[in-house]
């Protein structure tokens, strides 16, 4: 969200730079390697992965329904008007206003109105779709 995806946790990536420093493979004065190192294929993630549903319905919630929103990248001293744990919330209570309209309405009502809402939310959700990429990488 706001444009980082999942990043290593900071202490497997400190345990990895100081054993490659202490074994002197690193790239010091000059015993420095004209190879990149190897990529990582397997790091401990600090958080598990954010499937492509669950972050359209946060971003969908982040924009009150109407159209998904893009969390803005806050600055120092800038405060975030809604965190992505609180925009799942609001999906909570979005998805149980739902539950309770079909069971108090007549479904033909509600079934209108979900047709309705998905005319009007898929060219936002369309529009997202194009601007992220949410195809994992091929190594």
């Amino acid at each position: 969200m706001s444009g980082a995806g999942g990043r290593p946790e900071a202490s497997y990536t400190w345990d990895l730079m100081q054993e490659a420093l202490s074994s002197g493979t690193g790239a010091s004065g000059q015993e420095k390697s004209a190879q990149d190192a190897e990529l990582d294929r397997e790091p401990v993630m600090g958080a598990g992965d954010l499937s492509w549903f669950k972050f359209l319905v946060i971003m969908t919630a982040h924009g009150w329904f109407l159209r998904p929103r893009a969390f803005p990248l806050l600055r120092d001293g800038s405060k975030a008007s809604v965190t992505p744990s609180q925009a799942i919330r609001r999906a909570y209570v979005f998805l149980g206003a739902w539950v309770l309209a079909l069971v108090f309405l007549p479904i033909t009502w509600v079934a209108v109105s979900a047709l309705l809402y998905a005319v009007v939310l898929t060219p936002g959700l369309i529009e997202i779709h194009r601007q992220f990429q949410n195809k994992p990488d091929a190594y």
